[in-house]
């Protein structure tokens, strides 16, 4: 890095959130180094290009209005691109061609939200094309997130919108509201049936979960080890108590990558946890995947990872209606969305997930803490 850019760095803001990107990758060196498992440290990594690029922009921040126009653009965009693959091609959208649809869905679902502060935005600074824009990315940005069947971007994006929407309420006139309601009724004409039978297959998972695991306490343990649990649902919570034994069983360090699938496959021939979980190698939950391998100390790097921006922005949240403060509450809402998304996946350990995170966090970050300063 240059000395100009650099010193952007040494500004506690900046420090701080530099410091989290840090010592998530430190962790997982930690841990991967002694093991001999140095493909751990690929994705972490990302968290260093993401620090380079912090401190370029913090010495020359983009356009707020610029950002939020590439929103509403790839949200329409990807909208697009799904209608095409539901309805033209007549398959699950966002799910072939090279897309990873549980990635994909948390990033359509999060330029949905960024397209409905760029409409906001655009209210407030008299926009009108932005608006313009803004209202076909808030209305394809949700087809997608709908149509790709990623149920987990499902969790926390509707609060998140809503949010959006009350928390800014009156920079909205009543055309705004009208149009409001038209996006939410072309979202729910276009894509609500693919969505409500892919909700529903959650509870028709889960009751065939229970019903497995019910047998089982009845059964006497069989000596083969067949995986009886075949659903999407079911396995994801089979995952989860898996991660959450694995962790108690040394709550401070995790099982670390070199003993992990030791220790899960004990849990298997104790019958304790179902074969399926051997056919996986992530727990599917952010949180649980750093404590089952990393324990406390994991799990501690993670939220430090997520609450850092949080509080470096602290102060510039306090003034919502400046150039500033809107960077700032964009930046929160991202972080609420991927913690969301880290629910039911390992969100960060996939290419997509952490560069979208952490470049997320950079660009938003250094719009409020550069305009903040200057």
């Amino acid at each position: 890095m240059l000395p100009s850019t650099y010193q952007s760095l040494l500004k506690p803001p900046a420090m701080l959130i530099t410091a989290s990107f840090v010592l998530y990758f430190l962790v997982t060196l930690a841990f991967a180094v002694p093991a001999g498992h140095y493909e751990q440290i690929d994705m972490p990594s990302r968290v260093l290009l993401a620090v380079v690029i912090f401190a370029c922009l913090l010495k020359y921040p983009p356009s707020l209005k610029a950002v939020l126009y590439g929103c509403s653009i790839g949200a329409s965009i990807v909208g697009l691109i799904a209608l095409y693959q539901h309805y033209g091609l007549g398959i699950r959208a966002l799910s072939s061609g090279g897309f990873m649809s549980i990635q994909v869905a948390g990033m359509a679902a999060s330029l949905s939200v960024f397209s409905i502060f760029a409409y906001i935005f655009s209210c407030q600074r008299s926009l009108p094309t932005l608006k313009k824009i803004a209202f076909v990315g808030v209305t394809l940005g949700f087809v997608a997130t709908l149509l790709s069947g990623g149920r987990g971007s499902w969790v926390v994006t509707p609060f998140v919108a809503i949010w959006a929407i009350i928390y800014y309420r009156h920079a909205l006139k009543r055309r705004d509201v009208i149009a409001v309601t038209v996006s939410a009724a072309l979202v729910i004409v276009t894509a609500v049936v693919p969505a409500l039978h892919r909700a529903s297959l959650v509870v028709s998972d889960l009751d065939r979960y229970q019903h497995v695991k019910s047998v089982e306490i009845a059964a006497e343990p069989a000596a083969e080890q067949q995986p009886k649990i075949k659903t999407s649902s079911g396995t994801r919570v089979e995952l989860w108590r898996t991660a959450l034994l694995l962790w108690a069983d040394n709550p401070l360090t995790g099982t670390g990558y070199d003993r992990f699938t030791e220790k899960k496959q004990d849990l298997v021939d104790q019958h304790i946890v179902d074969p399926v979980v051997m056919l996986f190698s992530r727990a599917h939950n952010q949180l649980l995947e750093e404590l089952q391998v990393k324990g406390i100390i994991g799990g501690l790097a993670l939220v430090f990872l997520l609450l850092a921006p949080w509080v470096a922005t602290k102060k510039i949240q306090s003034k919502p209606h400046s150039d500033q403060g809107f960077a700032s509450v964009v930046l929160r809402c991202h972080i609420v969305l991927i913690a969301g998304y880290m629910l039911t996946q390992h969100y960060i350990n996939h290419h997509s997930g952490i560069l979208f995170f952490t470049l997320g966090v950079v660009i938003f970050a250094s719009m409020a803490l550069r305009l903040e300063r200057s």
